[in-house]
């Protein structure tokens, strides 16, 4: 499990350029701009992080590692529900900086964003293969296609966020909103939300 750092210098730094980066793409903020935030020289990042590259894979290892903490924590098919789980793992992804970092990260065309993709898309398959080998995954679906409709599942909650609260007006990572979502998607998965149309009258 990702064990994120405590509050270095170092952990402030990454901390400030996740919400910097996530108010604008990564490429376009300076390290003068992010040592500005984290109220640090920029010498201090280089020292840290050796370049801004270093210091946005760095970044993209603590975000990835925080929702990897996260999905495993709804794969636990003990103790808490399942959005008090998630809530307990995806605090450090509850600052909307941090969802839109995500965002900037997974929909973009580079190779890191392929890269981060893949690596959540290999966490999601060997936490099926987890959770098959407990029987908790019908043995007749295809196990490859049910993780990658899980992992686009969790996904969106976290990409379409400010959307969704627009919408709803409430935050769906809230823990009010994140409850309502996870009645709605119960309700949805045991077909009570959506049924078929009753016989027309002959």
């Amino acid at each position: 499990m990702y064990a994120p750092e405590d509050r270095t210098a170092k952990a402030i730094i990454r901390d400030a350029a996740l919400e910097l980066f996530g108010e604008q793409w990564p490429t376009a903020a300076s390290l003068k701009q992010v040592a500005e935030r984290a109220g640090v020289s920029q010498s201090l990042i280089i020292k840290h992080y050796g370049s801004r590259d270093g210091l946005i894979a760095a970044v993209d290892a603590h975000v990835l590692g925080v929702l990897g903490n996260a999905l495993e924590a709804l794969a636990d098919p003990t103790g808490a529900s399942p959005p008090e789980r998630f809530l307990a793992s995806a605090d450090a992804l509850s600052a909307p900086a941090a969802s839109r970092y995500l965002a900037h990260l997974l929909v973009g065309n580079t190779s890191r964003s392929v890269e981060a993709y893949r690596l959540l898309q290999g966490f999601a398959d060997s936490l099926m293969g987890r959770m098959a080998e407990a029987g908790a995954v019908a043995q007749d679906v295809d196990r490859a296609q049910l993780a990658v409709v899980l992992l686009a599942h969790e996904l969106s909650i976290i990409l379409l966020r400010d959307r969704i609260a627009d919408v709803l007006g409430a935050d769906p990572m809230g823990r009010d909103g994140l409850r309502r979502w996870w009645d709605t998607i119960d309700r949805l998965y045991s077909g009570t939300a959506i049924r078929a149309p009753a016989p027309a009258e002959g």
